[in-house]
């Protein structure tokens, strides 16, 4: 019988004792060592990424090929040290350059080819630190500069530094939006401080949502989600309505503090369960609808009387005597961990109310990393799945204290 009183304790059981996904790597060839790679070959410590062939250190890239040390790179090929390019070429040390050809230490350069040093510059070729070249001139001096020694680098990096303080720049990095702010930001309408985020419309603090679709009337998500609507405190998501406090979910509605979900509606506090529609369940038991309804209502109050406000809450914060929760309906607030003031807008004061969400304690930094530390560190051990005993290349060290499967044994025993 499900206990209200004893939910939070009883979540954590459930949730220890619930198998883990060892490497979420699919439909990848020679591809053990990192997590989250899709439809990608021969690639090494690369983190969601995708139809990539031959990278090395990648992270939130897409079609990446012989690359080596690219982030948020997309349809780029022998490059290395990048971060934000797009459809660039046999570039080095590059950053917020697209459509560029044999490029190095440089910043925001578009359609631009044999440039070295070069910082806002747009249709040039044969450029050094902003100076045109002619072809031969360019040519001559490339060979009195040795790209491979240390110290040569040193002095066009400097050189480069010194030149992006003279050149301006844009106060936003942003592409078909409408009234959105933060950075990063594609495509998106009525969006406040989103980060890395496309096709994104009337949400806020929505982060990594970089894949083919973003989120629509909701807040506080991401890492990793996409197509949510009327979400909040999502991580590692896909195809999500009004969903809250989900992490590792695809496919769910009207859902609550589930992890690792798959394929189902109306369930609370839920672990490692698919196709579970039709129906309702608290802590993976089956319920009736009045029950349902009744008990949720009574977890959500202890859970506020308890401080426990996000998924990360519920599953690690220490627990104190006594209530915790006060329930403040100031915007102008200072946040229970770092202690900082922060604000609430009138936007999402208006969706925490339609919502009955109580208004955040914590700032939005601090909302942000709860979630992304959900997820392991970027380090990887050779372990042993738990089921059938294969050997697992995975973020989980050998004396994690989950039940660690393997991709197939995850989905072959799930609820």
């Amino acid at each position: 019988m499900i206990d209200p009183s004893t939910f939070i304790q009883d979540f954590r059981t459930l949730y220890a004792k619930s198998p883990q996904c060892g490497s979420w790597t699919r439909g990848s060839e020679n591809c053990e060592y990192g997590d989250i790679l899709t439809m990608s070959k021969d690639c090494y410590m690369c983190f969601n990424t995708g139809n990539s062939r031959n990278a090395y250190y990648c992270e939130d890239g897409r079609v990446l090929n012989d690359s080596v040390d690219c982030t948020f790179c997309e349809n780029c090929e022998l490059c290395y040290e990048c971060t934000d390019c797009n459809n660039c070429y046999n570039s080095n040390f590059c950053q917020d350059c697209n459509n560029g050809n044999d490029l190095s230490f440089c910043y925001d350069v578009r359609r631009c080819k044999n440039c070295i040093g070069c910082v806002g510059l747009r249709d040039k070729q044969y450029c050094i630190f902003n100076e045109q070249y002619t072809k031969e001139k360019y040519e001559e001096a490339l060979k009195n500069l040795n790209l491979s020694d240390e110290k040569t680098l040193e002095v066009i990096a400097k050189k480069t530094e010194d030149l992006k303080r003279k050149i301006p720049r844009m106060f936003t990095h942003q592409l078909d939006t409408q009234n959105c702010t933060g950075d990063y930001i594609y495509h998106s309408k009525n969006s406040f401080c989103c980060f890395d985020t496309r096709h994104t419309e009337d949400s806020g603090y929505i982060v990594q949502a970089n894949l083919d679709k973003g989120t629509n009337d909701s807040y506080d998500c991401g890492p990793v989600p996409t197509a949510l609507d009327l979400c909040y405190d999502a991580a590692y998501v896909d195809y999500l309505f009004n969903c809250q406090h989900i992490y590792w979910g695809s496919q769910l509605k009207d859902c609550e503090y589930c992890v690792n979900c798959i394929e189902g509606n109306n369930l609370f506090g839920c672990n490692y369960m698919h196709h579970k529609t039709g129906k309702f369940h608290i802590l993976n038991e089956e319920v009736e609808e009045d029950f349902y309804k009744k008990t949720t209502e009574e977890i959500r109050k202890i859970l506020l009387e308890n401080g426990i406000y996000t998924i990360h809450d519920l599953i690690y914060k220490e627990l104190k005597q006594g209530k915790e929760h006060v329930d403040n309906k100031d915007p102008k607030r200072k946040c229970l961990i770092c202690e900082n003031d922060f604000e609430l807008t009138p936007q999402e004061i208006k969706f925490y109310d339609e919502k009955k969400i109580v208004y955040p304690p914590y700032c939005f930094p601090c909302r942000m990393k709860q979630r992304s530390v959900l997820r392991n560190e970027r380090k990887m051990y050779k372990n042993t799945c738990d089921s059938c005993k294969k050997t697992l290349i995975t973020t989980y060290p050998t004396d994690t204290k989950y039940i660690v499967y393997c991709l197939d044994c995850w989905w072959k025993h799930i609820g």
